[in-house]
């Protein structure tokens, strides 16, 4: 009887405890002395307490998530008393000026009217555009920058880390760019499915995340971008009641955004990421409207005429994620997907033939995708740091409003390919898309 009790009781037996390290100090090697600061306290570690190696490496990958870091390990070594160590985390950091560049080029299912394009054809299109900047470490741990976007202007920006010793993130930022900035709308702000063009415009941004433990963070970005009026497009060139609207540079457009979302984040890399999972959770305000705006003709000669003021609201709520999957050593499978859904108000929406007073819309969609991305060469040295990724994926989405006031249900279907190019001084994309965007049903 006793012999045959103890396969039960040893199966009975807890499963050993994971080890966990009681950390007495933390050192940063690599950066100066505010960047050391960032690095230390976005590890959200705090010396005296104990953990486990899983949770060293969720702190090093925090680290290497920061914009201004290339790469970033850790080691344990002896603290000053018998079972207390001292962790070392070494740092690469990114050199104080930075660029990030793209080349794309496009083919589509139909034609589009992607008015900021470079160069456009009937069903093809390409563009080459990007950011160069520097950055500047100011303070205890607080970081200055300027860039000039192709896309937004001169840009200047501050960002304040570990903000009242409690790891926190704030961020402020503005840009100015003299012409033009294309704005597409979600179905739910504009149903025609049509792009605004700013003339000129200023743009504000903030931002804060809020750390809520060593994966989560709450996060809260603002944006406000104001300026003339150039024009309004329809996206789908051959829609029979396409709006075509040119304006004067008399009067203004407005579009904020807000949005407040829980994250959860165990990604191990901001740009080439190969493990890991990236959820969100949380609303997304939006408000788009002109005012004094006055219409070219574009049918012929004839008279300026006044336009009446647009506005529109909307609230959706929406869930995101990402998984990355690391399939062999080089390799990495990447899936995706968002649901959202939420109301919306419209006042004096400018169809072809007639305008809507007022009305409200329901909205709701999602996407689903897939990427897989093969690493060409990576290069760690101190000299050398290198990455030369090629990048192949394909993603499909519906949107739908009702009532229905355009090419909704719209579906879209993505598929691209395309090389990255990384190295200690920024990042290089050159990407061949198709895209289809149209009606689910006629």
């Amino acid at each position: 009887m006793l012999l045959a009790a103890l396969p039960a009781a040893a199966q009975e037996e807890p499963p050993p405890e994971t080890a966990r390290f009681l950390i007495e100090t933390v050192t940063v090697e690599g950066p100066k002395e505010a960047a050391a600061n960032i690095v230390k306290a976005e590890t959200l570690l705090r010396p005296g307490e104990s953990y486990t190696e899983k949770e060293l490496q969720l702190a090093v990958y925090r680290v290497h998530r920061l914009p201004f870091v290339l790469d970033a390990s850790f080691a344990l070594r002896k603290g000053s008393r018998r079972g207390a160590y001292e962790l070392v985390i070494s740092v690469q950091p990114a050199h104080w000026f930075f660029f990030d560049h793209w080349i794309r080029a496009f083919t589509f299912e139909h034609p589009l009217d992607l008015e900021d394009e470079t160069f456009r054809g009937d069903r093809t299109s390409a563009s080459i555009g990007g950011v160069v900047g520097a950055r500047l470490f100011v303070g205890r741990s607080g970081e200055l920058f300027g860039a000039f976007d192709s896309r937004d202007g001169l840009q200047l920006g501050f960002t304040q880390y570990d903000l009242f010793h409690r790891g926190i993130l704030a961020s402020a930022g503005i840009s100015r760019e003299l012409c033009c900035v294309t704005e597409v709308l979600p179905l739910a702000l504009d149903p025609t499915f049509s792009s605004w063009t700013f003339d000129s415009s200023t743009k504000l941004s903030l931002g804060m995340s809020i750390p809520l433990g060593g994966r989560q963070s709450f996060q809260v970005s603002l944006s406000d971008r104001r300026g003339e009026p150039l024009s309004h497009r329809g996206v789908l060139e051959d829609t029979p009641d396409r709006v075509r609207q040119l304006f004067t540079e008399a009067g203004e457009l407005e579009y904020q955004r807000a949005e407040g979302k829980w994250v959860f984040d165990t990604s191990d890399d901001p740009f080439l990421p190969t493990r890991g999972i990236s959820v969100s959770a949380g609303v997304e305000a939006a408000r788009f409207s002109s005012r004094n705006l006055h219409e070219i003709p574009t049918d012929g000669p004839g008279e300026v005429q006044p336009v009446s003021p647009f506005h529109s609201e909307q609230v959706v709520g929406a869930v995101s994620g990402i998984w990355h999957l690391p399939v062999t050593v080089r390799q990495t499978l990447s899936f995706m997907g968002k649901i959202f859904g939420g109301p919306s108000r419209l006042d004096n929406l400018r169809l072809r033939n007639r305008t809507v007073d007022q009305t409200s819309v329901n909205s709701f969609g999602g996407s689903v995708g897939i990427q897989h991305s093969i690493s060409l060469r990576r290069s760690r040295s101190r000299d050398n740091f290198v990455d030369v990724s090629l990048e192949t994926g394909a993603e499909i989405g519906v949107e739908k409003t009702s009532p229905d006031f355009g090419p909704s249900p719209l579906k879209r279907f993505s598929a691209h390919t395309g090389l990255v190019f990384r190295n200690s001084w920024g990042r290089v994309r050159a990407t061949l898309t198709y895209l289809d965007l149209g009606e689910v049903v006629p």
